[in-house]
């Protein structure tokens, strides 16, 4: 059956934040992710709070990694992150740009040159920044039946961008060029685009390209469901937690990955994104809103309003199983992770208000 990525993502950020308080001892964390988990009904709950320098200030995780298995998670479990894979296609590309392999400001013609002739003439001045903030006009996914059809396919996964960029490049655009509409598909056009590169650079596609410049070598870092570990779940007919496994049917088709297939463990993740919070060129412009200051976008980061605790930039990912939240608070110097693998409304609303409630005990005093 058809499995579409959460969408927005965007708009999922801190609620009403708590009174300030000490920061939680590691035996007052591990209580309230187990408190979590319990009261919102969730199969297994993990949440990470890391500084600017990549401190670990708290870790715990509850619950199983199969339900009705016993198997408890376990700290170092990697946990499918669905779109906030987007944040990190944008800083590969970011990091193209710094070794002169890729340019901001490129449009879809300079992308695909060989798609150019046939290309609809709407998408002539489409650029690489339309479509990392979702305003290039392309739709929100390839469809159903795409779906349907490569979730087993054997077919190289950048050959099936590179299909995909044809296919949609050819005809006109979905959706109004310059106005948001959240898109899966723009950055899976941007994967062809970066498969090309990697083409030229000697590696086989965006997956290999990604692992071997962003990734600290066996740190549990992938694409696709995990292989060991903690599996996702989706509601059966009588409501009840299903395990999905670790086959196809646990997720999206390959050819997704960089709009949202990543897997990653918790610690590694957060002190990867804690080079956010001392950013240089590049993830200044990664964190900056497009087209301008007014849009609550920006390139794989949602722009939430600042309050008590200064600007929040934030992202969620989903793939129906799994649920990932990301929260980035500049001025506090903190990323605050909270994943589970057992996706609903009832857990997006239960990380979220857990995640601001960390935010709330782990910031600065000097802030109330």
């Amino acid at each position: 059956m058809f499995r579409s990525m959460m969408a927005a993502v965007a708009a999922l950020g801190l609620m009403a934040l708590p009174t300030l308080a000490a920061p939680l001892t590691e035996a007052e964390l591990q209580e309230k992710v187990e408190t979590v988990r319990e009261e919102a009904g969730l199969v297994a709950l993990g949440a990470v709070v890391v500084d600017a320098d990549g401190e670990v200030l708290g870790l715990a995780v509850a619950g199983e990694r199969r339900k009705g298995s016993g198997d408890t998670v376990q700290p170092g479990d990697a946990w499918h992150i669905g779109s906030n894979t987007k944040m990190l296609t944008a800083l590969l590309y970011g990091r193209l740009v710094e070794q002169g392999e890729a340019e901001w400001g490129a449009t879809l013609p300079e992308m695909f040159p060989d798609l150019a002739e046939d290309m609809d003439p709407a998408w002539q001045d489409v650029t690489i920044e339309q479509l990392f903030s979702h305003r290039s006009g392309l739709a929100a996914n390839p469809g159903t039946i795409w779906f349907l059809a490569h979730r087993d396919s054997e077919e190289p996964v950048e050959a099936q961008r590179a299909e995909l960029a044809q296919k949609y490049l050819s005809k006109a655009p979905d959706g109004k060029v310059g106005a948001f509409q959240y898109s899966n598909l723009g950055y899976m056009i941007v994967g062809a685009a970066i498969d090309r590169i990697a083409e030229r650079q000697g590696y086989e596609n965006y997956e290999a390209l990604f692992l071997s410049m962003l990734v600290p070598e066996g740190e549990g870092w992938g694409f696709g469901s995990p292989q060991e570990g903690i599996e996702g779940h989706a509601r059966n007919l009588f409501g009840q937690w299903k395990p999905k496994g670790k086959g196809s049917a646990a997720d999206n088709p390959a050819a997704l990955g960089p709009a949202g297939t990543l897997h990653v463990p918790l610690v590694p993740h957060a002190v990867f994104l804690s080079q956010f919070l001392t950013p240089g060129s590049t993830e200044e412009k990664l964190m900056t809103p497009y087209p301008d200051a007014d849009s609550d976008y920006a390139f794989g980061w949602g722009m939430i309003p600042p309050g008590k605790l200064g600007p929040v930039l934030g992202h969620s990912g989903s793939n129906t199983m799994w649920l990932s939240t990301i929260h980035l608070l500049p001025e506090q110097g903190l990323v605050i992770i909270v994943n589970t693998n057992s996706f609903s409304q009832k857990a997006a609303s239960a990380l979220n208000s857990f995640s601001a409630e960390l935010a709330a005990s782990y910031a600065s005093e000097e802030s109330d």
